[in-house]
């Protein structure tokens, strides 16, 4: 009987560490904007960044373009889907643009934990100014996105 209540003390003791430690779980997020309003036409940026510790695990982007003339619209869809587009085959990479009304609306979520950053350096090396030994740092990417005008707040 005294080594059952023992086993059941360890198994509590365990269940109520998990339970106050959120079972080892410490993603943290971050979330940067920008708007602008410039000649007729409205930007839009915001970037959510989760991460552990110091490298991003996933970037979910919402950007939007609002303006009365078609042309820009679909001039900015033909940029953005030609940017995106060599991007289409790879997994845990997704994309989609719109356009609906007077609004382009691109969204892009990209899970860092689960992409092959090898096949992101492969179709552009541009990215390597991110991606360091498969990874990306919280403060690289936050320096980009201010560069960029934005402004990074952790939520």
């Amino acid at each position: 009987m005294k080594k059952k209540f023992k086993i059941w003390q360890v198994v509590l003791g365990v269940c109520s560490l998990l339970l106050v430690t959120g079972c080892g779980n410490s993603t943290e997020s971050m979330t940067c904007t920008r708007t602008m309003n410039q000649n007729g036409i409205k930007t839009s940026l915001k970037y959510n960044v989760e991460y552990e510790g110091d490298y991003v695990s996933r970037v979910k982007t919402v950007e939007t373009v609002e303006t009365d003339s078609t042309d820009i619209l679909n001039t900015y869809k033909e940029q953005i889907e030609s940017l995106y587009s060599p991007y289409k085959d790879v997994e845990y990479y997704e994309y989609n643009v719109d356009v609906t009304d007077n609004k382009l609306t691109s969204t892009v979520d990209i899970n860092y934990a689960k992409v092959d950053t090898d096949k992101l350096l492969e179709i552009d090396s541009a990215n390597g100014q991110l991606i360091k030994d498969g990874k990306i740092s919280v403060d690289d990417i936050k320096s980009v996105y201010e560069s960029l005008g934005a402004t990074c707040k952790n939520d």
